[in-house]
């Protein structure tokens, strides 16, 4: 996925999801770990569609596990359609590696039309040929020879090598036991030259088939992530989300699973989260520590988990297809790159800006400008959401400057700690409590307010709430009220 950094899609809990996938086979792998939106609506739909269509099997235990099995057993033996591609001679362990590949796609082909599965996009082909031609004898088992079938010629050779076989084992006289074995290597190298025709002809063959070996494994793969994604949103209780004509994103009652089982860890409990945006700049603000960036990470994860075919983490969700995703967080590599927190964030913004003049993106900005002074990090904040306003892309911007929300189409507020109980914190004397009572309070749920609606002043409450020596806090409530009064 190249349109957001992978640091990103660590912290805001992709790869903590992609981890709860249950991936089979190594088609599959190779898929979950490359993936990338899905810009056709058509396509995007079918895939919603083909993770429906997963469920019922799912939900028979013996039929989710005769897929599952199947899954596991395929091996990874693209590097041998590569050679076999190549016009190369295949040894016999290929081949036995190819029989097994054709087998087990044989199997998965029957056990689709016997479920009645039917998943758009993917075509398995029928390789009972290949697998007739490698399987001579029709045995069940297992395993791979070149079979005197293949060749008269061989079949004699091998008829000659274990008469000389019994006539060199009854010899007794040395010499003539020299001779005999000298007949019976070059029977050897006769039996080695036919095998090796016989190893050309079985290549050759399977040549011609060799790019719907290859286009096999693809529609493998995607089936093992399609049945993945299907577990995944059962486990979930995940929702299909719903395709907009309109640059918009609306969600209802989405959760971050990766924060919700963190918090819930801890003692606390995650409020889930709504919220509506379209074209245009939309401000979310809150108390320091008062869940912004979860709400962020929420609908980043939960738009680049839809736009890739995945059900999502809401109760309801519809977007519009947007050409690209931005996220700007706290930048910790331009710090060792040299830069200062501000210097590479503008350093990052700079590219964005260039590309929202001719592509339509979600573009999100984690406390923009908090490396600099208030006042000009305010006014800068001012006028890149004005800037941002003109274009039609959804910017979502979290900021604690006071006076920025005016400037923006929309201003959200999370409830924060706005109903912790202080009463309580005079009974809390470990620093376990405090970080408990925060858990127990943490309201991460988004509130539509007016665009003039002031930003929570909890960063006393929040030093309150840790344990700050107190003779701090009542400075700091001094100069506040100074500040206020003046």
């Amino acid at each position: 996925m190249n349109y957001i950094d992978k640091n990103i899609l660590e912290k805001i809990g992709y790869y903590y999801v992609i981890d709860k996938l249950s991936i089979l086979c190594p088609y599959g792998r190779d898929i979950i770990y490359n993936l990338k939106p899905i810009k056709e609506k058509q396509k995007l739909m079918s895939e919603y569609k083909n993770i429906q269509r997963c469920f019922s099997i799912i939900n028979n235990s013996k039929l989710i596990n005769d897929f599952e099995n199947l899954f596991r057993r395929f091996r990874d033996i693209r590097n041998t359609f590569i050679r076999c591609r190549d016009k190369q001679i295949l040894d016999e362990v290929e081949l036995y590696e190819i029989k097994c590949f054709v087998k087990l796609s044989i199997e998965l082909k029957e056990l689709c039309e016997k479920s009645n599965l039917q998943i758009q996009g993917i075509i398995l082909y029928d390789f009972s040929n290949i697998y007739e031609l490698l399987n001579p004898l029709r045995s069940k088992e297992s395993y791979f020879y070149i079979y005197d079938e293949y060749s008269l010629k061989l079949k004699e050779i091998r008829r000659k090598k274990k008469e000389f076989d019994n006539i060199i084992f009854k010899e007794k006289d040395i010499e003539k036991q020299k001779k005999l074995f000298e007949k019976r290597q070059q029977i050897i190298n006769e039996e080695k030259a036919e095998i090796l025709e016989i190893r050309k002809a079985l290549s050759l063959y399977i040549s011609k088939y060799v790019d719907k070996l290859i286009e096999e494994t693809l529609s493998i793969g995607k089936m093992d992530v399609v049945f993945a994604k299907a577990k995944l949103a059962l486990n979930y209780n995940m929702c299909c989300p719903k395709i907009s004509s309109e640059i918009k994103i609306k969600m209802n009652m989405g959760i971050n699973p990766m924060v919700k089982a963190d918090v819930e860890k801890r003692g606390g409990k995650f409020s889930p989260i709504s919220i509506e945006v379209s074209k245009g700049t939309c401000v979310i603000t809150g108390a320091n520590m008062g869940g912004k960036t979860v709400v962020l990470s929420t609908i980043t994860l939960n738009y680049i988990m839809a736009s890739m075919g995945f059900y999502v983490f809401a109760e309801a969700f519809e977007f519009g297809s947007l050409d690209f995703i931005y996220f700007l967080w706290e930048d910790y590599q331009s710090l060792e790159n040299g830069l200062s927190t501000f210097g590479g964030e503008v350093f990052k913004l700079k590219k964005i800006l260039e590309k929202i003049k001719n592509e339509n993106g979600l573009i999100i900005l984690d406390e923009f400008a908090r490396g600099t002074n208030p006042i000009e990090g305010s006014n800068i904040t001012k006028a890149l959401i004005s800037y941002l306003n003109k274009f039609d892309s959804i910017s979502i911007l979290s900021t604690h400057y006071d006076d920025v929300c005016s400037f923006a189409k929309l201003h959200y507020q999370v409830r924060g700690l706005k109903h912790i109980d202080f009463k309580l914190l005079k009974k809390a004397t470990k620093q376990e409590e405090y970080l408990k009572l925060i858990n127990d309070y943490m309201d991460y749920t988004l509130e539509k307010v007016d665009k003039n609606t002031p930003i929570p002043r909890d960063a006393i409450n929040i030093c309150l709430l840790i344990g700050i020596d107190e003779e701090i806090i009542n400075i700091a409530k001094t100069l506040y009220d100074q500040e206020v009064e003046t």
